[in-house]
């Protein structure tokens, strides 16, 4: 699952521009770092407008074009890889709404019995990391949204969650943007790379907490 996700002070307009192709900035292009990034929000999205890469900002937590409001929208912020082609909310957006999102991370729960420990995943080379999507527009209510694909966890990060985010490498961009779905396909599947989690204080449990003190490593 991937129920958060951050974005440091590192990660600037320069870094999406150049790791993700994108020609023209977005009409705010001063990015500030977000530590706790919650469903509903506004986040910046990677998509394919016009032949050409645009980078705009949408609401985290799928909005179908039928939807009449948003209330689906906190359970459609991830979308199964395995069962994308059966979903008729995420079937019709395989071959031209597929979107990247980038962040500098996620984080994750561990659960044990009823006690939940919060850890923050990077990539091991502390890249940032650009998560697989899908996105739409919804006309009634003007409004763009995109949702993230999971896929199972790598085998060393289960003891942590069965599920993480499908995760693309820099070399994987033009396929996952502009390739057929067949291709495409391909790429949704379980991280082929390291993460590091690491613990994290309980403070990111409260998502009205919002600074750099949220990806603090505490002791084991």
């Amino acid at each position: 699952m991937c129920g958060r996700k951050f974005s440091h002070e590192e990660l600037t307009w320069a870094e999406y521009r150049d790791i993700l192709a994108i020609v023209q900035p977005p009409p705010n292009s001063n990015f500030q770092p977000n530590h706790n990034i919650c469903p509903t929000q506004m986040v910046p999205v990677c998509v394919n407008r016009e032949g050409s890469r645009s980078l705009e900002r949408m609401h985290w937590g799928l909005v179908p074009h039928w939807a009449k409001d948003t209330k689906f929208a906190a359970n459609m912020i991830n979308a199964r890889a395995e069962t994308l082609t059966e979903k008729p909310s995420f079937k019709p957006l395989l071959n031209e709404h597929r979107c990247i999102i980038m962040v500098s991370g996620f984080y994750e729960w561990q659960r044990e019995g009823k006690k939940k420990t919060p850890y923050k995943v990077e990539r091991s080379d502390h890249q940032p990391m650009l998560l697989a999507g899908l996105w739409t527009h919804n006309d009634r209510l003007a409004i763009d949204s995109y949702t993230v694909i999971t896929t199972a966890a790598p085998d060393y990060f289960t003891p942590i969650h069965d599920r993480a985010p499908a995760i693309l490498e820099q070399a994987e961009i033009g396929t996952w943007m502009d390739g057929g779905w067949e291709e495409a396909e391909n790429l949704a599947k379980t991280y082929r790379g390291e993460l590091t989690a690491t613990r994290i204080s309980s403070l990111v449990n409260n998502n009205r907490n919002n600074g750099p003190e949220l990806l603090e490593p505490i002791a084991e």
